[in-house]
Parts: structure tokens; C-alpha cells; sequence
């Protein structure tokens, strides 16, 4: 009962935020039932880490100052035994593929969540798609998820219109699918900040990705129905849905 047991212990969950987004994802984390906590300076971190039960690093609007803070996050939480969620926004990018290169020589992470082109870097695999956008058109093939996880040792959240979930040893599918999310910036930053909140209570990474994926999709679609035509209102409903929600909604073994 995974969201029972985030509204029951209301878990710190530790952002390097997209800056453009910190607000959405800090009040999704909260009508989840979750602490959300950012952070921009270095001398701070393993005191806030010590007191996190999940890390999520995103790379959206990051910067060279930032590239240190995020090593040491990463390292710390791997120190500490804290789960470490990556969202590697752009990775394809070159000067993004360097840093990220750098932070996956340095740092095990637990889950990285990101769209089709964004996974195929990991896996090696080209013509997904380009920059930070991912090809809509594209089969979906669990085994470049699977490939990425190989790679990297993490799980690994594949969203898009059907989401993937992949470990090294299997992958499944989330098939609720919403064009609404994808015109709200943003959607998939709330998500990787999500399955933070399912790390910090779930006792299998695999488990906390699959229901992170679940939730995201049963919330996203309840809003969508609430506000019918109006996309540019689903956020907002999108966070009622979130404070809403409960475990019953979530097809999970």
C-alpha cells in the first residue's frame, strides 16, 4: 500500500530541481503526501541528504556551478543508502552527454526516468528522436529500456504514450495514454519527482517505478475528464487528483 504508507510518513524528498518547473513539482510532491525539499548549495547537502529518504536530480536548467552539487548529491545518497533518481533532461545534447557521462562514472542511480530519445542514449541506440523531444511515432520496444538498464544498473521509466518500466531482467508497460500531459510542461519532471516519493516507501525500486508510472497516468487521465477541453487547466487538476488518489487506483501485483 504504497501511497498509504507515503501519507503516512510523509517522506523528504530531496531535488536539484528545473527551475522552470520547481513549483509544480514541489506541489506534486505535497498533495502526494510528500515533503518536497530543494536545494542549489553545496555545503548544505549531506546534511540534507541525511535527512531525505529519496534524492531526484534533474538536469533541466543546470550549470556549471551545479555540476559539482549534483556529483556530490549523487555520491552522497548512494553513501547514505538513499535512493537517487536521475532525469536527464537533453542528454543527447553533446555538452549534456559529457556531464551526464561524469555523473554515472561517479554515481549509481536507482531510477532514471526520461522519454524514448532519452533512453536510447543510455542503451546506445540512435534515432529516437532528437534534443529533448522524443519521436511520438516510435514502436514501443521494452528492449532498449531493457539495454539502458543494463548499462546503467538502474530501473529505468520510460514515459511517453505508453510508458516502459524495465529492469535487467524484464520490462512492462503503463498503456493509459494522455496527449494532455504532454502539451503541460513539466509533466515529466512532476514524474521523475514521484517516483522519489515511491522509492522512499517501496521496499523494490521496480515496484516504486511501475506505481510511480500508475499514478502519474490514473491522475493525468481523472483530470483530463474533469476539464475536458481546457488543457492549458490540467495542472491544477492534475494536483487534486494527486491529493485524491489512493492505492486502489493502481493496478499493481
Amino acid at each position: 500500500m504504497l501511497i498509504e504508507r507515503i501519507r503516512a510518513t510523509q517522506p523528504m524528498v530531496l531535488n536539484y530541481a528545473n527551475t522552470v518547473t520547481q513549483q509544480r513539482v514541489a506541489d506534486s510532491i505535497s498533495m502526494l503526501g510528500g515533503s518536497p525539499l530543494m536545494t542549489q548549495a553545496l555545503p548544505e547537502i549531506e546534511e540534507l541528504v541525511a535527512a531525505s529518504q529519496a534524492v531526484v536530480i534533474n538536469l533541466g536548467t543546470w550549470n556549471a556551478a551545479g555540476m559539482e552539487l549534483m556529483l556530490q548529491l549523487g555520491k552522497s545518497a548512494n553513501a547514505q543508502g538513499v535512493p537517487v533518481v536521475l532525469d536527464p533532461v537533453g542528454v543527447g545534447l553533446p555538452q549534456r552527454s559529457q556531464m551526464v557521462q561524469q555523473l554515472l562514472q561517479a554515481v549509481q542511480f536507482t531510477v532514471i526516468r526520461g522519454n524514448a530519445a532519452e533512453i536510447a542514449w543510455f542503451a546506445q541506440v540512435k534515432g529516437q528522436g532528437k534534443g529533448i523531444d522524443a519521436a511520438q511515432d516510435v514502436a514501443v520496444d521494452g528492449t532498449i529500456a531493457q539495454q539502458a538498464s543494463e548499462r546503467t544498473g538502474a530501473v529505468i521509466l520510460q514515459s511517453g504514450p505508453v510508458d516502459v518500466i524495465a529492469d535487467r531482467d524484464h520490462w512492462v508497460t503503463q498503456t493509459r495514454s494522455n496527449p494532455m500531459l504532454a502539451q503541460n510542461v513539466g509533466m515529466g519532471d512532476v514524474l521523475s519527482s514521484l517516483t522519489g516519493c515511491f522509492l522512499a516507501v517501496a521496499e523494490d525500486s521496480f515496484q516504486a517505478a511501475v506505481a510511480a508510472a500508475q499514478c502519474m497516468a490514473v491522475a493525468g487521465a481523472r483530470a483530463s475528464q474533469r476539464i475536458g477541453q481546457h488543457p492549458g487547466q490540467l495542472p491544477a487538476c492534475l494536483l487534486d487528483e494527486l491529493s485524491w488518489i489512493d492505492d486502489a487506483a493502481l493496478d499493481l501485483d
